[in-house]
């Protein structure tokens, strides 16, 4: 009885665990052509990566909902949207949560949509046309030559906080010690029993 109770304990532990970042695949439809999602999105734009931070460890799955990228680009043209010189959008992590991999440095075509969470902020998916320039011909021949941002403005910076992977974390160890202490007092306690 005792060895069932402690198995018992042990998977509860280890599904709580697993069950506080739980993973969803992304799924997206085909983007259309690139007039058809100008349309579709709030803001379309291209800019040169100047920064890249995360709310959470990249190198640590599985992610939580709430974690984000903050990206920050330095915007060269505009083809709808509010769009400023320098822009921040957010998107989720990379991989099941739908986010874009952006690289500092490189320059990239963004096509965003407002972002619900934040005063005037977009954010980017990998479910959009929003690529590499380099990779993106298709995009400029049809979008056409576009406008110069808001010259000397900044959009809103999205606070960004590493409290959810602290916190996410330190709940993990907290359940995991506890988990350990039960299976370990009740392992004690049958052989007790035996003698």
């Amino acid at each position: 009885m005792t060895r069932v109770v402690g198995v018992a304990l042990l998977l509860g532990a280890v599904w709580f665990i697993g069950s506080l970042g739980s993973v969803q695949a992304c799924k997206c439809v085909v983007p259309g052509s690139p007039t058809e999602e100008m349309a579709k999105f709030d803001a379309v734009f291209a800019g040169h990566v100047v920064s890249v931070s995360h709310s959470f460890d990249p190198n640590v799955t599985p992610y939580k909902p709430g974690d984000r990228t903050t990206v920050g680009l330095d915007v060269s043209t505009v083809w709808k949207g509010v769009v400023h010189e320098r822009m921040y959008i957010t998107t989720p992590p990379t991989g099941g949560s739908c986010g874009s991999a952006f690289s500092e440095g490189e320059q990239y075509i963004v096509y965003a949509s407002t972002n619900a969470s934040e005063d005037g902020g977009y954010q980017a998916s990998i479910c959009s046309r929003t690529a590499l320039l380099g990779q993106a011909q298709a995009d400029l021949d049809a979008l056409g030559e576009g406008r110069a941002p808001r010259a000397g403005t900044a959009g809103p910076q999205p606070e960004q906080s590493q409290d959810s992977f602290a916190t996410g974390l330190g709940v993990a160890l907290l359940v995991t010690v506890v988990a350990v202490l039960l299976l370990g007092g009740t392992l004690a306690y049958a052989s007790r029993r035996r003698r």
